[in-house]
């Protein structure tokens, strides 16, 4: 392994100093330690986050953010994981915003450390593992999370996989759920949006009761939550219809003209909501743009202000926006019961059970498509039954490019069901010694139906209309007798409700089951006594059982409907591990050494899909003085593939892409020679016109692979924390963080992999291999595939201070106290290495859309007796639009986001100590995504898409 020592604390420091408004919104668990300091032995020996070792103070090696259940009820927010994502170690890559990217994916509200990954990234309850509730993946729904009965969120970013294993290679994120709950607490919440949608309502009932004089607890929750959807029509940044032409301003790639510029009211005049005849020739589509009324009266199609592409402002031409979707329907209910039971003083018996329901809805575009026209279908006017009958006499078929909005829109409607059952037994075992053994058992099942699923025969079948004595009929005798009516499609609105029924299904669907099974064990206590203090050790073994199975409709499966034809998908695996861990201080009471401990781990586990691996960890914790700690830690991580990546099938696809060997497009590549060159290689000469440009979407297929093999992280962090005497309730910390992942399994998208075909140093690559191009070089289909190809490369520094200040002490008489709490990260690079083995390929992340250099959020709260005011604010650092290892922000215009950030404001007031009443506003400017972006997409999510909105909630205890 190569840790990076020449990137030393003094960088660190400087990068630091440097960073602006350093920000916390969280505290850290660990750095609670003058009293750990002057006085150890009053302190009770605790678990930390990150280890399995009782340790005094909560002091370890290893950053450990805590955010605790009044943070989030400061963030107004009713969602936990928005919530979360918000914080700048996490990326928005599965938020509210943009969960339904994907098929199978809305709703889902998935965490991601780094932004690498949401398969990197280990979540936890009570530091045990959680069923998943994305198919194939371990990767936990924080829906799934019971919000009213947790005490803190410990959030570690750095490689934990020698503590809890595989999945842990960016960090941890731990639930850490309350104990010994007495009482009942009634809450409600109810929030809107001033521009119209995401209306929620909250209830919920949190209760709990000590038993038997104290040796047992048992509490619970029970809590419903309601958000309705938004669209894009509510949004007037949406309804502008934002979207981008080629520049008529440009005259090449390095002229500092920017390349392309953002219009309003952008169309695409080939197709529309109401049709446009078109030709189909040997040479594909010929354009005649003769486009059809709403009533069905047709003529020749208007133009905006377009480009040579035929992207245009204005004119005849689909609209984008549509009935864009921008926050999907969601409703879930959670309940959740846990309990502990004191066998003895030393042993006690615990257990949780958990079902949550998660209903969500989400709509999106409407099937389209070029549909073959009879020039004697009934429904064509005189004039556009002339165009056809022209194009056949000129050996073109005659087509119609149609947006079927009025058939209605695509929608999934998922409704997920999740179980989870601990059962298990811990205490001591004399002296300083503790274990715990626990049984988990999870259990995920979803039902998904695909809403306004088009049914291919049947939508041919019933477009191709005939008049028969009198009335218009389908064609297909054997089709009228199974029930076909016509559709007319020239126009918009024009067809029966039966006829639509007919041919859009509403029963399509598919299943989504995995189960979890984990046993695990660990002892842990003092060995031997040491001059500095005792050797600590624990160790345990875990044995963990996966399951993972999804399967679609026959129609589906057989490509007979409008969306993709997706095979099912079953695979399983079982780990076994077994891991130890040590805590020994070495040195203790010297001048500028109060105490030093070095710390380590190692797991072994044995896959049955991989076979054997290995993740070990080492630390230092040096307190110098009463006022100073350095931490470090050194680890080396490891996943291994998931199911999904694993076992998927090749499944169909659909990849928007440009052909990079288009002679218009040679010259915008990182190196031009080089891949004139490959293109060459390829059969391609440098004057070649490809059909597949500006967002072609071109067939292939997607899956996993049976060969994959483990990734291999390495990760490296180090910093200080001061807890200065001269400022009592002041704690800052900083430290730097470094990762580099190899093998990293990943997925391309379509227009990855033809880049990286004829932009490596030859055509011999693995890239050119998953791409089929027909004997007169144009494209035919790709195929992305999960692979070992890349490196993922990530440093930075986080910071956080917190200040907790009481204002008697500065005017001498009882105004209150004001909590400071800043939290930030600066990162300092994110690179993805497709070849990992050629160093100079890195396709630079950081400061690009949706990775900010600098991202902070700031939280002040003020307390007077009874009430407490909280400002929150957010900043998110200037992002690029563009690719910046490039070097080309001329590539758009705008060709960059601007510095964003939200202020929010929350006020509480507590009434006879049972009744508290609380209210506030989120984004109180009502800031919209900048630079016409929707906040829907995976880079995009970052940014708030509701707007102004309102809170107002109460709780009640007793």
């Amino acid at each position: 392994m190569e840790l990076k020592f020449k990137r030393n604390f003094l960088s660190a420091a400087i990068i630091f100093a440097t960073a602006g408004a350093s920000s916390a919104f969280a505290q850290s668990v660990e750095e609670n330690t003058d009293s750990a300091v002057n006085d150890p032995q009053s302190l009770e020996e605790v678990v930390v986050t990150g280890s399995r070792i009782s340790r005094p103070g909560a002091v370890s090696p290893t950053p450990v953010t805590s955010l605790t259940a009044e943070d989030i009820s400061l963030s107004g927010e009713p969602n936990l994981g928005d919530f979360l994502n918000d914080l700048p170690a996490l990326r928005s890559t599965y938020s509210g915003n943009n969960s339904g990217r994907f098929i199978g994916t809305v709703g889902l509200n998935l965490l991601d450390l780094r932004g690498l990954g949401t398969a990197r990234t280990l979540v936890l309850q009570d530091g045990r593992r959680h069923i998943s509730s994305s198919i194939g993946t371990a990767a936990v729904d924080v829906n799934t999370i019971p919000e009213d009965l947790v005490e803190r969120v410990d959030v570690i970013t750095g490689g934990a996989s020698a503590i809890y294993g595989a999945d842990a290679v960016t960090g941890v994120v731990n639930f850490i759920m309350m104990d010994d709950f007495e009482g009942v607490k009634i809450s409600a919440l109810g929030s809107d949006t001033e521009n119209g949608g995401a209306e929620t309502t909250e209830l919920s009932v949190t209760f709990g009761q000590n038993l038997f004089d104290g040796r047992a607890n048992i509490a619970g929750s029970i809590a419903h939550t309601s958000r309705d959807d938004v669209y894009g029509t509510d949004r007037e940044w949406i309804k502008r219809g934002w979207g981008t032409i080629r520049n008529p301003e440009n005259t090449g790639p390095e002229d500092g003209i920017a390349d392309r510029i953002w219009v309003e009211n952008y169309t695409a005049p080939i197709l529309s909501d109401t049709g446009v005849l078109h030709g189909y020739g040997a040479s594909g589509l010929v354009p005649v743009f003769h486009t059809f009324d709403p009533d069905g009266s047709s003529r020749p199609s208007v133009f905006g202000d377009c480009d040579a592409t035929l992207r245009c402002a204005g004119g005849d031409g689909y609209r984008w926006i549509g009935q864009y979707q921008m926050y999907p329907r969601m409703e879930t209910s959670n309940l959740f019961l846990k309990g502990h039971y004191d066998i003895s003083d030393s042993m006690q018996l615990f257990g949780e059970a958990k079902y949550v329901a998660h209903e969500a809805e989400s709509w999106g575009q409407a099937s389209f498509g070029l549909d073959v026209v009879a020039p004697d279908n009934p429904f064509l006017d005189a004039e556009a039954k002339a165009v056809a009958e022209d194009l056949l006499a000129n050996g073109m078929l005659p087509v119609v490019y149609r947006m079927n909005s009025d058939l209605g829109y695509r929608g999934d409607l998922t409704e997920r069901e999740t179980q989870r059952y601990v059962l298990g037994l811990k205490g001591d075992i004399g002296g300083n010694w503790n274990y715990e053994a626990s049984l988990v058992y999870g259990e995920y099942s979803a039902d998904i139906t695909y809403i306004n699923n088009r049914h291919e025969e049947r939508f041919a079948q019933a477009i191709d209309a005939v008049e028969l004595d009198g009335q218009i009929v389908c064609r297909d005798a054997e089709a009228r007798d199974n029930g076909c009516l016509p559709l007319n499609i020239f126009g918009y609105g024009l067809s029966s409700q039966e006829a639509i029924d007919w041919v859009m299904l509403d029963n399509t669907g598919s299943d989504e089951e995995m189960t979890q099974l984990v046993a695990s064990a660990f002892i842990g206590g003092d060995v031997v006594e040491l001059p500095a203090g005792p050797l600590s050790v624990a160790a345990g073994v875990e044995y963990r059982e996966e399951t993972s199975a999804v399967d679609y409709d026959e129609i589906i499966k057989n490509e007979e409907t409008f969306m993709n034809a997706l095979a099912a998908t079953d695979g399983e695996y079982d780990v076994s591990e077994a891991y130890v861990e040590l805590s020994a201080p070495l040195l203790a009471n010297l001048p500028g050494i109060q105490s030093l401990v070095f710390d380590a781990a190692y797991r072994a586990s044995d896959y049955s899909t991989v076979g054997s691996t290995g993740a070990w960890k080492t630390g230092v914790d040096w307190t110098i003085t009463d006022d100073v700690r350095f931490r470090a830690t050194a680890s080396e991580a490891v996943r291994a593939p998931n199911i999904d990546e694993l076992f998927a099938p090749l499944g169909q696809n659909f990849f928007n892409i440009d052909d990079p060997c288009d002679a218009d497009e040679l010259a915008y590549a990182p190196d031009p020679a080089q891949r004139a060159s490959n293109c060459a290689a390829l059969g391609l000469g440098a004057d070649y016109q490809s059909p597949w440009n500006e967002g072609s979407t071109l067939p292939g297929f997607s899956g996993g692979n049976v060969d994959l093999k483990e990734e291999t992280a390495q990760t490296f962090t180090y910093g200080l924390v001061f807890t200065p005497r001269f400022a009592e309730g002041l704690t800052v910390t900083v430290d730097y963080w470094d990762m580099e992942i190899e093998d990293a399994i990943s997925y391309y998208d379509g227009q990855t992999v033809l880049d990286k075909c004829v932009d490596a140093s030859s055509i011999d690559n693995q890239f050119c291999g998953n791409i089929v191009r027909g004997a007169n070089g144009d494209l035919v289909s790709l195929t992305s595939q999960a692979l070992n190809a890349s490196k993922l490369t990530a440093r930075g520094v986080d910071y956080e201070v917190r200040y907790e200040m009481d204002l008697a002490d500065l005017f001498k008489s009882d105004l209150g106290g004001v909590t400071f709490a800043l939290q930030g990260t600066r990162l300092l690079e994110r690179d993805d290495y497709s070849f990992q083995n050629e160093p100079d390929s890195a396709d630079r992340e950081d400061g690009e859309m949706g990775d900010p250099i600098d991202a902070y959020n700031l939280n002040v709260t003020y307390r007077l007796g009874n009430l407490a005011v909280n400002w929150r604010h957010q900043f998110l650092d200037d992002m690029a639009l563009y690719e910046l290892d490039d070097e080309r922000p001329e590539s758009v215009a705008i060709s960059n986001t601007g510095k964003v950030r939200y202020n929010s404001l929350r006020t509480s007031y507590l009434f006879q100590e049972s009744l508290e009443v609380y209210g506030g506003i989120n984004n109180i400017e009502d800031r919209e995504p900048p630079a016409h972006q929707t906040g829907t997409g995976e880079d995009s999510g970052i940014y708030d898409t509701l707007g102004r909105s309102f809170y107002l909630g109460a709780n009640y205890t007793f």
